[in-house]
Formats: structure tokens, sequence, C-alpha cells
């Protein structure tokens, strides 16, 4: 890979800017949380890259970062939250990203799409897939690259009888 491609921990470090400014004042972890993590706070796990190596024909790629940010609201003496919050937490997440596009370097992925699953009981998680496009070269030494450009076809029409 090229020098200066973004990373997953770039744009890692980007949500994070985008939770601090939706959450003023809470802490944002990367990764993992420490066992006696402070509430309300949020967290920013990679859940996965993958790649549409067809999306750009020959030219480019299309990389996809896959993200999952739980926010954490407090919780009572039975380690439960208040449900109306983790709710309104997974909303104000959502909206974080909804201008459609994460500033990293001098890029922006695009938000491919956002998913809030509110179902636990101290926490709500939001998954976020990101699409950045990106130059085939990139990813390709240049010696292997210009054997991808000379291709030889052989064709064979078969004549029909009649």
């Amino acid at each position: 890979m090229r020098e200066g491609i973004i990373l997953p921990a770039d744009v890692s470090e980007a949500i994070a800017v985008r939770l601090k400014e939706a959450f003023p004042g809470e802490t944002v972890y990367t990764d993992l949380a420490p066992r006696d993590f402070q509430r309300p706070s949020n967290m920013v796990e990679l859940a996965g890259v993958g790649m549409d190596s067809l999306s750009y024909g020959q030219s480019g790629v299309e990389l996809l970062y896959k993200f999952k940010v739980t926010t954490f609201s407090t919780v009572d003496e039975v380690h439960a939250a208040h449900l109306p919050v983790l709710d309104l937490r997974a909303m104000l997440v959502l909206g974080a990203f909804a201008a459609g596009y994460v500033q990293v370097k001098d890029r922006a992925p695009k938000v491919r799409s956002m998913e809030a699953g509110t179902s636990l009981f101290d926490c709500a998680v939001v998954t976020l897939t990101l699409a950045l496009t990106l130059d085939r070269a990139d990813f390709v030494g240049s010696e292997l690259y210009e054997l991808m450009q000379n291709l030889e076809l052989q064709v064979r029409v078969k004549k029909e009888n009649g």
C-alpha cells in the first residue's frame, strides 16, 4: 500500500472526534473500555474492513470500513439504564453522521449505512459503514499492474450450417 493511505485507526479517530462533538464532555474510548469505565460515554471499535474490488472497473476500488459505536448511559443499582435515554443516545450517534461523510485527513469517506440496535439494557450499539474510493494502484504493485494492462484475447467463431 502507498504511504499516506487512510488506515482504520485514522477513521476511528475521526469518528471519535464526531462523537466528542455530539456528546460534549464525555469520554470516547477506542477499541476497549477499561474495567471501571465512565458513564455516560461512547466507544468506537473496528468491526471489519472490506473491499468491493469490482466497483470501479480496472481503475478503482471501494474500501469499506465497518465500525461499531457503543453508547453507554448511566445505570441504576441493578445495572439497567433508562431505555428511552438509550434510544435518544442512539439517535444522537446517528445524527452525528447524518451529514453523509466523515472528514479523515484530506479525504471524506461516505456514510454507506448506519443502523442502531437498542435491545440491550445498559448500552445502545450503532453499526456505521463508511466507503472510500481508492486507486487500484494503491494496493497493487506496478509490476503486477502492468501485467494486468496487457490482455490477449482469442475468440473462436463457430459457423452455423445452413
